[in-house]
Parts: C-alpha cells; structure tokens; sequence
C-alpha cells in the first residue's frame, strides 16, 4: 500500500454506532445505555486536518470488492448464533454508493449511542461548525440576569480555550461582570437565573428511571457546569439541577467583588446585556461528544436543533429525524437524542446513508465528522477495541451498547484503497448485555482487510 493510500486511510476512516457502560449497566437491569469513563488524549490526531481527504481525494480507479466475496466473509462471522443473537449489517462503497453487503439492513433497530452520529450530524447542519454559544449577563436595574443559551460545558475557573470542557469559564464571567458593575457605581444586585431556553425538556418520558440511578443522564438544561455532572471527571455523578449549580458558582464569584442577593428563575423578557462568555466552536463540542459519548451534550444538541427548527425542544427527536430524512435516512423514529431511550429505532441501512452523506457532503463541519470519532485502538470508546495490527488506527468507530444490543457504525478503508461505510447491529433477545462485541469487531476487521477480489 502506497504512502497517499495510508494518509486517506487515515484521515478517511469512520464509524457511527452505539455506546455503553458496562459497569452501570449492572444498575440497571431493565435496559442500559451510557459511557464506560471514555478516554480523552489532547493529540492533533484527533483534530480535523486542515485540508481533510475527502472522497474525489481518493483514487477512482481502486477495486472495489466483488460482493460476493465479501458477502461469503460477513456471512460466516455474522451467523446467527446459538443464544439467538442475530445481526443485521451494510457495508456500502462511499464514491458510488453501492451495496457491498446487505443483512437485513433495512430492519429498524435500537441504535443507542449510534444515534449520537446522527445528531452530531444534525447540529452541525443546522447550526454550522463554527456557531459558539452564549452564556449572557443581562442587566435591569438592580437585577442580574445570568441567561443560559445552550453551553452545558461551562467550566468552574477561568475560560480555558484548550478544552471544550471549561472553554468558557464562569469565574471568567463573574470577573467581567463584576468590572462593568463597577464601572457603573453599582455595588449590589439580585441575581435571576433565565434558564427557559429549552421550556419544560428536562426530561424525557421514554427514559427508564434506571437511567437516572445509573448515573446515565440528569436534568437537562440550556445551562450546566461539566456536562451537568458535579465536576470535571466523566465518573462524577450528575446533579438534580445543574442549572441553580451554575448560579451558585456564579454568585460565589461575583460575591467576591459584588453584594448578590438571590433573584427569581425563569424567563425574563428585559434587560440590556453587558457581558458574556462563549462556548467552544460547535465543531469542537461535537468532537468531544463524540469522542466520550456524552449523552447530556447529545441532549442538549438535539434541543438546539429542535429550537433552530422552530420547533418546542420537547420534540429534539422528531427535529433530528427530520434532518437525517434530509440526508437519505427513511423509515426511522427517534424519540431522544443521545440514544439512552430503548424506543429509538433506526436501521444500518439508514446509519450508514447518513454517515456517507455527511462525508461526501459539500459543508466542510459534515465532513469533519468522520474525523472526530474515536479511532481504532487509540482513544475514546474505541481505546480497547480493534486494537489488532490490521485495525489499529485505520478505523474510526462510535461504539454502542444497550441490555441485548451492541453496534458498530463507521469507515474503513479496504487495503485496495476503497473507503467503506458500515453499521452493524447485534441483538440478543433473551437480554444478555451488549452481546457479541468481539463478533462485529471480526467483521470489521475482515472489512479492513479486505482485497475481496477473485
């Protein structure tokens, strides 16, 4: 294999599926979706290469694969096996678009974590991938007004620009405020918290409870602290109510310099800004969502897509199926965003003509997804897995897992230089939990290693 056929590999490789944590499984024995703590390198081979390889970069004549050769390879790994696990997968050429592999890919399934491509997808098409969100401080009269626009990755200390997580910082914010406070000779204010951005989606009612004791999710808001969890780590516990955390943060900071009193909650109509902090380019957020799994963001995305669709954040589900439809999805119905409801239902064959939409689309954050997701062996969700000579960094991969599922979505280049989209859906009736992982990663790697010519 040349040196160009190893760059495209990779920087072209990706996958899209489903995530889980095993451990928290085990708390809740209904169902489980959620992130194993997800490893996180600051390397620059997790960023979007200046000038990515997209697929015209690739070299048109490479041979693809004889499908029934592939279909002979994919077939003996993905045998129904005898504690009745049964798969369904596509594998599909991304240049052309062709069917390279079919197992009852048009079966909806539950996609789980899988679903976060789909709304990473959904966000970036709507909002663009350089939107920044505001968290805002308003004045009116005597009352603050801390406004939360969607930056649930607000971090406690000053704004950090090296991480999503903390990119814009609340002591930052209460330090600006505090200097124009001062500025204008006052020295005491109540402080209002405006956290109605997303209405009354707090919550979702296709959530198992046990997604709650699990540690899975907490109360979404517009505005949060760490992802709504207690602290910086991915292992802290959410909070019941991330948003009054965040005021009370705030205050702390501000109290430092200013007299706070305790204000209302809620919308609040007036106000003239005086200062504010930004979050991450969205582009940003979403690689870290990715890259973690992180079902608050995912949530919080999905809300955001809803609003941009003038539509109640409550229905973020039905705003991101409408955006996948847009990108060649048909037949599915997703009733959240991050995939922890078990009533998602989505087919591969839906998954991967998004995920090839996205990188073959013309918006340059669309094709930047295929580049943050984990990476086979090295980071992320993917930092145990796929980690053999054949694999290792040359997929890149969203993991998922639920009780009685586990996928695998993404890309990979054959070694004739083809670059191939898959999904595959594992499902266990009997409800064994996250079934049959080293299975699909066998199929992947046989997608991998693929000549698959006569």
């Amino acid at each position: 294999m040349n040196t160009a056929a190893r760059r495209a590999i990779t920087l072209g490789v990706a996958i899209v599926a489903m995530v889980a944590v095993i451990a928290a499984m085990l708390l809740a024995p209904r169902f489980f979706t959620g992130e194993p703590e997800a490893f996180y390198t600051p390397a620059s081979a997790q960023l979007a290469d200046k000038s990515p390889v997209a697929v015209r970069d690739l070299d048109p004549n490479a041979a693809q694969p004889d499908p029934g050769i592939l279909a002979a390879k994919l077939d003996g790994i993905l045998a129904d096996k005898p504690d009745r696990t049964s798969f369904n997968a596509q594998v599909v050429d991304v240049a052309t678009g062709t069917v390279l592999y079919d197992r009852n890919s048009e079966i909806n399934g539950t996609p789980a974590s899988s679903l976060k491509v789909v709304t990473a997808i959904a966000a970036l098409d709507a909002l663009g991938g350089d939107t920044q969100l505001s968290t805002s401080v308003l004045l009116d009269g005597g009352t603050l007004i801390l406004r939360g626009g969607g930056d649930v990755l607000l971090g406690d200390g000053e704004s950090d620009p090296a991480h999503p997580k903390g990119y814009a910082g609340l002591a930052t914010l209460a330090k600006q405020t505090a200097e124009e406070l001062e500025k204008r000779g006052i020295s005491e204010v109540k402080l209002w918290l405006d956290d109605s951005l997303f209405g009354d989606a707090h919550s979702n009612p296709a959530w198992d409870k046990s997604l709650f004791t699990s540690n899975n999710i907490g109360q979404v808001y517009p505005i949060a602290h760490y992802a709504g969890r207690a602290g910086e780590s991915t292992s802290t516990a959410y909070q019941s109510d991330p948003a009054a955390q965040v005021r009370k943060v705030f205050a702390r900071a501000l109290g430092e310099r200013v007299k706070v009193d305790e204000g209302g909650r809620g919308p609040y109509a007036g106000g003239e800004q005086i200062t504010e902090v930004k979050s991450a380019p969205l582009r940003d957020v979403i690689k870290h969502m990715l890259l973690v799994s992180d079902n608050y963001i995912a949530e919080s995305m999905g809300r955001l897509v809803a609003l941009d669709r003038q539509m109640p954040g409550e229905q973020a589900g039905a705003a991101v199926a409408a955006v996948a439809q847009a990108h060649q999805a048909a037949g599915h119905t997703l009733v959240d965003t991050s995939g922890l409801a078990a009533r998602n239902r989505i087919s591969p064959a839906a998954l991967t003509a998004v995920l090839r939409s996205a990188a073959t689309s013309k918006k340059p954050e669309l094709r930047e997804v295929v580049y943050s997701l984990p990476v086979a062996g090295y980071n992320g969700t993917l930092m145990n897995r796929l980690g053999g000579a054949g694999t290792l960094g040359l997929v890149r991969a969203k993991t998922g897992s639920l009780t009685g599922v586990a996928t695998l979505t993404g890309m990979a280049m054959t070694e004739d230089g083809r670059l191939l989209a898959f999904s595959i859906y594992a499902d266990q009736p009997n409800g064994t939990l996250a079934p049959h992982k080293p299975t699909i990663d066998s199929a992947v790697t046989a997608i991998r290693g693929c000549g698959c010519r006569s």
